[in-house]
């Protein structure tokens, strides 16, 4: 399981759930597990923020969860994400997708999709779920946790690490490469493995 955050946020909350639910709300093996459709587009539509909600997902390599486990997931990631808040305080959508092909199986993946109106309930203020430079290392410990407690496919094993990305996977703009590529060696910062330029230039080779 890998954890991804969308670059989007600043629109209105129909781009958004339109690619979730489809325009129709049909979209096919979309499903809502968790949150209320209407409360996030009306918190997402009303907000004065410039970045008015976070979204996401959980995304994994197996084809499906029990329904406890995805329950015990979703819930973890709420409490790493709010930290000292309670459930009232926030609001968090929860659509889960089942249509992407797992190109090794053959079989289609699960992903948890997030989306979270950037407004704390309580006050109104301002709510950032995720800053990168502060959140980065709680959410990836989240990852690595969620991925040993059940017994997930981790990508960041050195086993299943790729020397080479898939051509199918790179980024299709020059915007998208270079927030990718920030993420990576923020991680590889993170992880350890870039200590200094020169370890940075030979991690990039």
């Amino acid at each position: 399981m890998i954890v991804d955050f969308f670059r989007h946020g600043s629109g209105l909350s129909k781009g958004c759930l339109d690619y979730l639910l489809g325009e129709d709300r049909e979209r096919e093996h979309a499903q809502v597990l968790n949150g209320d459709v209407e409360l996030t587009a009306q918190l997402i539509d009303s907000s004065p923020f410039a970045k008015k909600y976070t979204s996401g997902c959980l995304s994994f390599y197996e084809h499906d969860l029990s329904d406890q486990d995805k329950q015990k997931i979703m819930q973890n990631f709420e409490e790493c994400l709010f930290p000292g808040l309670d459930k009232d305080q926030y609001q968090i959508l929860w659509v889960q997708h089942q249509d992407k092909i797992n190109q090794d199986t053959g079989e289609t993946r699960l992903e948890l999709n997030f989306v979270i109106p950037n407004v704390e309930l309580s006050t109104g203020k301002r709510l950032q779920p995720f800053y990168a430079p502060v959140d980065l290392d709680r959410v990836d410990l989240f990852k690595q946790i969620t991925n040993t407690e059940h017994s997930l496919y981790d990508p960041d094993d050195p086993e299943h690490r790729q020397l080479f990305l898939n051509k199918k996977n790179l980024p299709k703009d020059i915007k998208d490469f270079k927030a990718q590529l920030h993420q990576r060696v923020y991680r590889a910062v993170a992880n350890g493995d870039v200590a200094d330029r020169q370890e940075l230039v030979q991690w990039l080779e």
